[in-house]
């Protein structure tokens, strides 16, 4: 307080205000790039999986190219406790072609449904090419989202940057 009473007139003069001003404007512009900073970090620390028989898959590369460096495709899983499965925080996985090496009798659908059931932190997208099929499987309800393999790229990114913030809310 002393100081305040001793330098008030050098404290608001032109000088004063403009080194007040100054460290105002730091210190707000400093919240707001922690703020742009925990954004983007989000996007660099989640770890996407896809499970698919189609390597060609192309919205893995547009998702990479959109940032999300942490994305991987592989064409099965050989166990439940699979490297690649088990540091995911996101997990799409196709309805057709996987699930074989574990023998699950509905494929992608119940290797998904295992998914959950051992992993129930993990965010599953169920996503399929085939529009017949069973409705009410179980598996359907126990994802968090499920999508068409058709779907456009953006679809994708949605759902992704949704469950991303599910994933943020809970923690």
């Amino acid at each position: 307080m002393e100081y305040l009473s001793e330098n008030y007139r050098w404290l608001f003069s032109g000088i004063g205000v403009v080194v007040l001003g100054w460290i105002f404007h730091w210190w707000t512009s400093r919240n707001s790039i922690a703020q742009t900073f925990v954004a983007k970090k989000t996007k660099d620390n989640v770890r996407i999986l896809f499970i698919d028989d189609d390597v060609r898959f192309k919205v893995v590369k547009i998702l990479k190219t959109s940032g999300w460096v942490h994305t991987k495709l592989v064409k099965d899983v050989v166990t439940l406790s699979d490297n690649d499965l088990m540091d995911a925080s996101i997990v799409f996985v196709d309805v057709q072609g996987v699930g074989k090496l574990l023998d699950f009798q509905e494929e992608g659908l119940g290797l998904a449904s295992a998914i959950k059931k051992n992993y129930p932190d993990k965010k599953v997208v169920i996503y399929s090419a085939e529009t017949k099929g069973d409705r009410f499987h179980e598996a359907l309800r126990e994802a968090d989202s499920f999508l068409s393999k058709n779907a456009d790229p953006y679809e994708f990114q949605q759902t992704l940057e949704s469950l991303v913030e599910e994933l943020n809310d809970e923690s």
